[in-house]
Order: structure tokens, then C-alpha cells, then sequence
């Protein structure tokens, strides 16, 4: 079972076309721009409310604690754009950059961006086994920002607590 769907995995992101630098143009693209939507809706939801956004974001804990995590999101979408190629040079970064953005994209729930993290992960194997690069800022970074989400995942839970009790 599992090989099957590892192979259907492996024709999908063949038949896409799908090579680790698209994979991580696509998502840089989804984790800088995202970010920048979401913020764009809640100013938009503000505005027909006939609120602010800081008040509108002050109404709801959940709200507050989605922001962050954009925030998180935003800032690696940033640094990827800038030092991608630093990430694509070497497998192990590559690699170790992936499986961090599985665990923390599924534990705050950004569904599109675990799915191309799977997608990097088998995809990683096309990249150069090791190079001269030096490490990149990115994936300490990356290390900050997941304790970031845990933080935030724990938060969610909290919440997802205190609405049940009522």
C-alpha cells in the first residue's frame, strides 16, 4: 500500500513537472503572498464591520494567534525568495528545511503548503548530494519559527479548550 502511494506520488510530481526549484518558487510564492491575503480580508471584514483591524483582531484570540503565524509564514516566504538558491545547493539543508515546514505547516493547519512539502521531500533526492555552501541562515531561522508555531499550536488548543467548556 504504502509503495503505491509513494509511487503515485513520485507520477504526479513527474507528470507536473514538479523539480525542487519549482517546488520552492511555488512555495515561496504561497508563503509570501498568502500571508499578505489573509491580512487584506481581515482589513476588508474590519471596514465592513465599521471597525478597525487592531479592533477587529482584539475581538478574537484565534484571529490573533492566525496573525502570527502568517507573520511566520510571511518572514520565511521572504527568506526563501532571497536565499533559495543557498537551500537548493545542498540536499541535506534542503532536506532538513522540508521536513521542519511538514511538521509545522501541519500543526497550524496550512494544508497547501504540507502538500508541497511532501512533494519537496521525494522530489529532494534530484538535488546535488553536497556542495561547498556554506549553511544557510534560512534554516536556523526556520528553527525559531517552528518553535513559534508550536507556541501557536499549543494557543489554538487553549482555545479550542475554552470553547468547548463555554
Amino acid at each position: 500500500m504504502q509503495e503505491k502511494a509513494l509511487n503515485w506520488l513520485d507520477r504526479l510530481t513527474k507528470s507536473a513537472r514538479l523539480t525542487p526549484k519549482r517546488i520552492l518558487k511555488i512555495y515561496t510564492f504561497v508563503l509570501f503572498f498568502a500571508p499578505l491575503a489573509y491580512l487584506l480580508l481581515l482589513q476588508l471584514r474590519a471596514g465592513a464591520a465599521k471597525q478597525t483591524i487592531t479592533d477587529s483582531i482584539a475581538a478574537s484570540p484565534a484571529t490573533t494567534v492566525s496573525i502570527i503565524v502568517a507573520a511566520g509564514d510571511f518572514l520565511l516566504g521572504y527568506l526563501c525568495w532571497i536565499d533559495g538558491g543557498a537551500l537548493l545547493a545542498d540536499r541535506r539543508q534542503y532536506m532538513k528545511f522540508m521536513k521542519l515546514q511538514l511538521w509545522t505547516q501541519l500543526i497550524v493547519g496550512n494544508w497547501f503548503c504540507l502538500l508541497f512539502a511532501i512533494f519537496a521531500l521525494r522530489r529532494g533526492e534530484d538535488l546535488p548530494e553536497e556542495s561547498k555552501v556554506k549553511p544557510s541562515q534560512l534554516l536556523s531561522l526556520t528553527y525559531l519559527i517552528a518553535s513559534l508555531f508550536v507556541i501557536c499550536f499549543v494557543f489554538y488548543v487553549v482555545l479550542a479548550f475554552r470553547a468547548v467548556k463555554g
